[in-house]
């Protein structure tokens, strides 16, 4: 069955990103120019993604220009603020620039997005100044005041037992993924501390290094679900030991130069760190990696960023770690680096629990600020920025949550989690789509073809809130949507035509009447499976493929900006390329 409406051409803008590039401050005449440009191009659909722009926006650290020196990113901030005061609300800006070019404006909202995992590291001018909420390793910064006001709601870790916090560090054990030679000996190891997670400081003390070569206890994956070793497989060790460490992070790393390198591992594999009696402490780690401020990220002169949902790529220990920054897979960071700091978060770094009642409201207040901003429509969205963590899996048990799952299942309260909190999330969406319906707009949900899966890949496990059923089909079948957004991330593109969940996805929709749009990343990043890909072909293959209803260009920024006059135009050839063949289609 084919789309009941015409093919439309739609983009999706993430306003900070927009503003954050900016060469000034945004203004409604820059606003109103970006939608001339999009309908210029064939756009007529465009979601604006909300960041509390109904109720005053998020904390900001808009003076980092004056506290560090400006510097281009300082900047950035600071015009985004500006830009935030001049606006008020950005959302209601849009929709009436978007109308008046012929644009239907939609609001884009992610629900557990109430605060990307981006902190500073606790001794840092940063987080003295800007620094709102406390996380291992430093203070979150940009965060929805509700979240800062209710912290207790967020989304909470299983209250297991944490072993050796507060305890000296005593020896730190080394663990390469196999048992090949390494160049790492002691006189290349160097051992760092800081109280604070910043400006570490060398160790003087002496210390010794014995090597060992014995099997591995468990299976260790990488980030992308690769088995880096087997249990049972020979591994080569490292044990460092003959101190004793109170400084609450340590960090270990080489003095080597150059490469090659070849003490690999994943980043929560490659070190431990072990108390007096040799037991492993439970704690976090860093690796330099981090998807906001890696690039300022140096254990030397800043701090590092822990449990940030990077520490599972592979990275070597011998990397030279005066490397300047650069990708490394999603992040950037300092590379040949290696820290540790006891304990573990009591909660993700800004993400709401969708079972509490005053989370609900909260929600459904924010839809109420959209639909009173103009928007013709919401699009809903669980992927963000504000579950980032190391352990994913070991979230998701807030007290109303146990409370709920053990009056359902008595012997097995754990098991029935998933379906307490997935059942919960639902019911939101009911009442989001009573509430869009009462003022005749439409609603769309973002269908995750990376996550809405039995096995979704290991690079995407930090992006959503783990230990809860989200009932994708459940909801094509109560009509709680009036279209679906296939969207993927680190999915092949041909996955959209031949993997099973994502033909299950189509089917279902189109069985029940709904039409389904594509959300494409306009956008290579580095690692991804579909980075150099044809834009226009992919384009070209999604139209003529008959089942869709449109072509999402996800994100503007990606693809066009603002000159010096403040007009707003496509800068990328390939987008041009792929806006020509839509134009070309549509006669």
């Amino acid at each position: 069955m084919s789309s009941t409406r015409p093919f439309m051409l739609e983009t999706l803008i993430d306003f900070p990103d927009d503003a954050l590039h900016a060469r000034d401050v945004v203004t409604e005449a820059h606003v109103d120019a970006m939608m001339a440009g999009l309908a210029k191009i064939g756009v007529r659909r465009a979601s604006w993604d909300s960041y509390g722009d109904g109720h005053g926006g998020f904390f900001l650290p808009t003076g980092l220009a004056d506290l560090t020196g400006e510097d281009e990113r300082s900047e950035s901030w600071r015009r985004y603020g500006a830009t935030l005061d001049v606006l008020r609300n950005p959302l209601k800006t849009a929709v009436e620039a978007g109308h008046r070019h012929g644009i239907e404006v939609y609001g884009y909202y992610k629900p557990y997005e109430t605060g990307p995992a981006m902190y500073f590291p606790e001794g840092s001018p940063e987080a003295r100044a800007y620094g709102r909420l406390w996380k291992l390793g430093g203070y979150l910064t940009w965060l929805d005041p509700f979240v800062v006001q209710h912290p207790e709601l967020r989304i909470k870790r299983w209250d297991d037992a944490l072993h050796g916090q507060g305890e000296p560090i005593c020896a730190v054990r080394l663990t390469k993924k196999d048992d090949s030679p390494t160049r790492v000996t002691a006189d290349h190891l160097q051992v760092w501390t800081s109280d604070l997670n910043y400006r570490y400081q060398r160790f003087d003390g002496d210390f010794k290094v014995v090597e060992t070569v014995e099997p591995a206890a468990r299976d260790v994956y990488d980030m992308d679900g690769n088995r880096l070793t087997a249990a049972g497989d020979p591994v080569r060790a490292l044990t460092l030991s003959g101190f004793e460490v109170r400084d609450r992070y340590v960090m270990v790393t080489t003095d080597f130069a150059e490469g090659p390198a070849d003490f690999e591992n994943s980043g929560v594999d490659l070190m431990a760190a072990l108390d007096r009696d040799g037991q492993e402490i439970t704690g976090v780690f860093a690796t330099g990696a981090a998807i906001w401020e890696g690039d300022k990220a140096d254990f030397r002169k800043w701090g590092l960023m822990f449990d940030d949902g990077w520490a599972r790529m592979p990275i070597c220990l011998d990397d030279p770690n005066t490397t300047p920054p650069g990708p490394v897979g999603y992040g950037l960071g300092h590379r040949g680096v290696i820290a540790f700091t006891a304990g573990r978060n009591a909660y993700l770094p800004a993400a709401l629990c969708e079972t509490e009642p005053a989370v609900q409201a909260y929600w459904l207040r924010w839809i109420q600020e959209m639909i009173d901003a103009g928007v013709d429509g919401v699009d809903f969205r669980v992927e963000g920025h504000s579950t980032h963590t190391d352990c994913p899996g070991a979230y998701g048990y807030n007290d109303i949550v146990m409370e709920q799952a053990a009056a359902r299942r008595p012997n097995d309260p754990l098991g029935a989690v998933p379906e307490v909190r997935g059942e919960a999330y639902t019911a939101f969406l009911q009442r989001a789509r009573a509430l869009l319906r009462e003022h005749g707009r439409a609603m769309r949900i973002n269908l995750n073809i990376d996550y809405f899966r039995p096995d979704p890949p290991g690079p995407e496990l930090p992006a959503y809130p783990a230990n809860i059923d989200f009932n994708w089909k459940q909801w094509v079948e109560m009509d709680l949507l009036d279209e679906a957004i296939m969207r993927f991330f680190r999915s092949p593109f041909d996955w959209l035509f031949d993997d099973p969940i994502a033909q299950d996805m189509i089917a279902t929709c189109e069985r029940h009447g709904v039409s389904v749009v594509v959300n494409r990343y306009m956008t290579d990043l580095a690692g991804l499976p579909q980075a150099g890909n044809d834009r226009e072909a992919e384009f070209r293959r999604v139209r003529e493929d008959g089942r869709f209803a449109g072509f999402i260009l996800y994100e503007s920024d990606t693809f066009g900006g603002w000159d010096e006059q403040g007009n707003w135009s496509v800068r990328r050839d390939d987008v041009k390329g792929l806006c020509r063949a839509f134009a070309e289609t549509s006669r």
